[in-house]
């Protein structure tokens, strides 16, 4: 079933504003398989798996031609929370989400689809954040800052790898095949199990709460059709290091990544992103998004930086973001809770995950 609103003003264009379902109606994969600016974050499936995890609901606030084609759009998910506030979101748990845009669309699109968002935050009467940069936004005042980093990518693994500046890269990758590290990929839930398990301990590490064993799951369904993998390195047929990419029209995304600190003397994630960048290539892929960073984390900007990534500030947008709120997804969690993570056995890390990330998102 589709379930199409149309708003009752049209632009200047005849582009007309809707809020369509992404997971029913057909236009909306249309859009995004025909928007160059469109990643895995835009997929039904992606959208399907935040719906049922944690209970969002999640439209596409959209501009149509008259034949009702669409032209432009942008996911929002709808979130309630006694903790957090009422709030719309494009898109949780989604680093970069810009809207998707068509290639065809007119000029024009872009700027009436900012109108629709804004139409849209009016009625809901709730703060809007959007992650993604989006000019002309009427009543958008700046969010978070973040980095951004992004390695494209050539025909093959050779011109990606000529990227790579760093001697310390090319040295940690020959240092991993000389320990006999081995890097498989994988997109079954045992890999994802084994995912998980490294996932606790890296989280416990960080002091950041871990997301549910259900959600990581739930990115089986994912990978079946196509949308991702993980990454699993291997040494003595023991997992110490592993991630998560996620993969649609030209872009692989690393999600999440996690590691045994006792072998990072290994450099198995060194081994483990060149695999990465090597299977992407085989796959006709255009970049890999090596996704967000905390300004104040340089050791993880200046790792993704040394893979030869294109460095940019990333910054999301907000209307009417009347009041702060800390990022669950490991920026911003207060001091005295990390704290308690890291003192506390790895089941605490993932009650607290279970119990609050769907406040956040």
């Amino acid at each position: 079933m589709t379930l199409a609103i149309a708003y009752p003003r049209e632009g200047a264009v005849g582009l007309r504003h809707e809020r369509v379902d992404p997971l029913a109606d057909e236009r909306w994969l249309a859009l995004v398989r025909e928007s160059a600016g469109a990643g895995p974050f835009h997929h039904p499936l992606w959208l399907e798996l935040l719906r049922d995890q944690y209970g969002f609901g999640i439209d596409a606030v959209c501009v149509a031609h008259p034949d009702g084609t669409l032209a432009a759009g942008l996911p929002v998910a709808r979130i309630r929370s006694r903790l957090t506030g009422a709030r719309l979101v494009a898109l949780p748990f989604s680093d970069l989400c810009p809207p998707a845009v068509s290639d065809a669309a007119p000029r024009e699109a872009l700027g009436e689809l900012a109108d629709a968002l804004a139409d849209e935050q009016r009625r809901a009467g709730v703060p809007l954040e959007i992650r993604a940069p989006l000019p002309g936004l009427p009543g958008g005042q700046p969010g978070p800052c973040f980095l951004h980093h992004v390695l494209p990518l050539g025909p093959d693994a050779a011109t990606a790898q000529g990227r790579f500046p760093k001697s310390q890269i090319r040295r940690g990758i020959a240092k991993a095949r000389r320990e006999g590290v081995e890097v498989v990929r994988a997109v079954d839930r045992a890999a994802l199990d084994e995912f998980f398990r490294l996932h606790v301990r890296t989280r416990r590490h960080q002091g950041v709460p871990t997301q549910p064993k259900r959600f990581i799951h739930g990115f089986e369904r994912l990978f079946r059709e196509g949308l991702g993998w993980v990454a699993l390195a291997r040494w003595r047929r023991t997992t110490i290091a592993a991630a998560v990419f996620l993969s649609f029209n030209g872009t692989v995304v690393y999600k999440y990544g996690a590691s045994d600190r006792r072998h990072l003397d290994k450099r198995p994630n060194n081994l483990l992103f060149a695999e990465a960048i090597r299977r992407a290539c085989a796959e006709h892929a255009e970049r890999l998004d090596f996704g967000r960073t905390d300004p104040g984390n340089e050791g993880l900007a200046a790792f993704k930086r040394a893979w030869g990534s294109d460095e940019r500030e990333l910054s999301y947008v907000r209307i009417a973001a009347d009041r702060a709120r800390h990022e669950a997804e490991g920026v911003g969690v207060p001091a005295p809770v990390r704290t308690f993570i890291e003192h506390s056995p790895p089941a605490v890390g993932r009650m607290i995950g279970a119990a609050l990330y769907r406040h956040f998102g």
